[in-house]
């Protein structure tokens, strides 16, 4: 039986911060840089950032989703009242969404009632 053992990495504060700073200069991935240093902790650079008061970097280089809409978008990652209006925007679009569909189904039921009860339902457009 075999077994693993893990040795823990120590890294001085200036070492962490060069790569940081190597990290954050370069457009290279913090997996390559990892390697580059023979770093085997897989989120060593977030951590560091975090711990280093790279606060707002590590929102703009760490957070998974903000990293995806900046790839996607090929610019800046988008300041808080632009992710709010464009929460409230796809919020609008659904709530739309939801009318549409609503009202089509009541176009349905009155269809529907007009055929089997054989009775106007809606009004006429030239009546008063």
């Amino acid at each position: 039986m075999e077994h693993k053992v893990e040795i823990r990495q120590m890294f001085d504060e200036s070492f962490k911060r060069k790569v940081i700073e190597e990290y954050l200069s370069t457009r290279h991935s913090k997996m390559s840089i990892q390697r580059k240093y023979n770093i085997h902790f897989k989120s060593a650079i977030c951590t560091w950032m975090k711990r280093l008061g790279y606060t707002e970097k590590v929102e703009q280089k760490c957070n998974l989703a903000s990293l995806k809409r900046s790839i996607l978008s090929n610019s800046t990652p988008k300041p808080t009242n632009a992710i709010d209006a464009d929460k409230k925007i796809r919020d609008l679009e659904r709530q739309l969404e939801d009318a549409k569909l609503q009202a089509e189904a009541y176009k349905r039921i009155i269809e529907k009632a007009e055929k089997e009860l054989n009775i106007p339902i809606r009004k006429k457009h030239n009546t008063k």
